[in-house]
């Protein structure tokens, strides 16, 4: 999820009064209301019908409840997700890697070299495919998506190529649902690297709690079973989200 902080916009019922606040962004090429959140004073239902004609033909990430308000008042529902925050408390130990893969930094390597690892990780049917994950790794690993590549981001090398990687992005804002964060998580499949994702996680933020961060953050889509190895690793769920289209007028 995008973490940059964004101006606060509002839409507002006939009386000039507040529905719903968000943040104004772009995704492939239509606006997009970012963390969609109801007014205090006004229930989720009596605001999402009047929500999804003010936003006819965009897109949006509405928090908690209100995803599922707004898709009974008629948006699609695109995919839900669920943030996570994990402090960080020095020293924390780093693991070692099983014999045959080295912990290298992730800016060593061009982005190009996680293409494979990352297409074999989310091959079609799995709940974070992506057609365009090349291009979007791209953006991460330039900044452009999500601030810039933290110097604790690293790879698994077993000599001849990248079996896993974790990245993370020096993004603004303050945790728990900005600041830094987990951009990217993944390994190749199969039994022969089971549970080296955990174990190059544990490396991750053993190396970003060195370099004095605070907390890193995740987000996970709902049907992932990676969500049990966040928890497990100590990250701590902080909001769910849906992300979700509206109908053209």
């Amino acid at each position: 999820m995008e973490t940059r902080e964004q101006p606060v916009e509002a839409i507002l019922d006939r009386d000039g009064n507040p529905l719903a606040h968000f943040e104004r962004e772009e995704r492939d090429g239509r606006p997009w209301a970012d963390e969609l959140c109801c007014a205090a004073a006004i229930s989720p239902s009596t605001a999402a019908a009047a929500i999804v004609r003010s936003l006819a033909g965009w897109g949006a990430t509405a928090a908690g409840d209100f995803g599922s308000a707004l898709i009974d008042a008629g948006a699609t529902r695109l995919r839900t997700f669920h943030t996570y925050t994990m402090a960080l408390s020095p020293p924390i130990p780093e693991p070692t890697l099983p014999s045959g893969l080295q912990l290298l930094p992730a800016g060593q390597f061009p982005p190009a070299a996680l293409y494979e690892a990352l297409l074999a990780a989310y091959l079609p049917g799995h709940p974070d495919h992506d057609d365009e994950a090349p291009a979007s790794l791209d953006g991460l690993y330039d900044g452009t998506l999500m601030g810039p590549l933290h110097p604790c981001s690293a790879v698994a090398w077993d000599g001849r190529r990248v079996v896993a990687a974790v990245l993370v992005q020096d993004a603004e804002g303050k945790p728990p649902l900005a600041g830094p964060w987990i951009s990217e998580a993944f390994r190749y499949p199969g039994p022969d690297y089971a549970g080296l994702g955990a174990l190059l996680l544990q490396c991750v933020t053993a190396r970003a709690s060195d370099a004095g961060l605070t907390a890193l953050g995740l987000s996970v889509t709902d049907t992932n079973p990676a969500q049990a190895v966040y928890e497990r690793l100590g990250f701590t769920r902080t909001a769910r989200w849906t992300d979700l289209e509206f109908p053209c007028a």
